[in-house]
């Protein structure tokens, strides 16, 4: 997959999921389990919504780069999706998950590791297959 192809999608994505997240915090809240998130909770729903429409901008924008500024994206971006689900599985295993989050888990797991292999791999076309992440 070339990686301006792998970027595109991970601009939509970002975008897909930070709209709803920014938009309407509570109704996104609610739907992982927590029927009545505290006001701390909304702000910090919004931000990340925020942060992935920020990402999904920064991930558009570049889809064209080569070289350093092409590696940065690809790590940063493959970075952010295997932390997070490290995090949420941490979460899930000590009980701070929600039970509604947690039965959501299997296809939010589906998800992430598609766009971890989706990063990973993008950039062998570009370097001719030799490595999987140039470094």
């Amino acid at each position: 997959m070339p990686p301006s192809l792998a970027l595109a999608i991970g601009a939509v994505f970002s975008v897909v999921i930070g709209l709803p997240i920014l938009l309407a915090p509570a109704q996104m809240l609610s739907a992982l389990g927590i029927a009545a998130p505290p006001d701390i909770a909304l702000v910090q729903a919004r931000d990340t919504g925020t942060v992935l429409i920020g990402l999904g901008v920064i991930n558009w924008l570049a889809r064209d780069a080569v070289g350093a500024p092409l590696r940065g994206l690809l790590w940063g971006n493959l970075f952010i999706r295997v932390a997070a689900m490290l995090v949420n599985y941490w979460e899930l295993t000590i009980g701070l998950m929600p039970s509604g989050a947690a039965s959501l888990f299997p296809a939010l797991t589906a998800i992430n590791v598609a766009l971890i292999v989706m990063f990973g791999l993008a950039p062998r076309q570009a370097y001719g297959g030799a490595r999987s992440l140039p470094g």
